[in-house]
């Protein structure tokens, strides 16, 4: 299958287009995480045009996908190098809960069991940043 070829220099894309874009392209990433297909997610991913792409809320679907994919390593870059998710309510615990399942692999290593020990120690070596802090309970 072969990408379409790139807008001509200087092309904008009407906003609809790019709101139609990165909806359906969420729908279809999430979908696919959810089905075990993250080769095919980050493949989607990587179609997106950059603007939709370097969205915090993409940002975070790459880090799973990758995190999914076993490169628990690749996906804490992402989380290194900062994001914020604009949509994100308050309460919503998808950072928190990928960024320990980055840290919990991480710790136990490549093709290691997360057990209890694991979860603890990547808790304790691995903090979420604040930045990331959305539960609404204590951590």
């Amino acid at each position: 299958r072969r990408s379409p070829p790139p807008p001509p220099a200087g092309f904008a894309y009407p906003a609809a287009t790019e709101a139609a874009e990165a909806a359906l392209g969420r729908e279809t990433v999430t979908a696919l995480l959810a089905a075990g297909r993250a080769g095919e997610a980050l493949t989607v991913l990587g179609t997106l045009r950059p603007a939709v792409r370097e969205r915090g809320r993409f940002r975070l679907l790459t880090a799973q996908a990758l995190l999914a994919r076993g490169d628990a390593a690749a996906a804490r870059a992402i989380f290194d190098e900062g994001f914020e998710v604009a949509d994100l309510r308050e309460g919503d615990e998808a950072l928190s809960e990928t960024w320990y399942a980055i840290a919990e692999r991480l710790v136990a290593g490549d093709g290691g069991a997360v057990t209890e020990d694991v979860r603890e120690r990547a808790r304790a070596e691995h903090p979420l940043p604040e930045r990331y802090e959305f539960r609404m309970r204590p951590a």
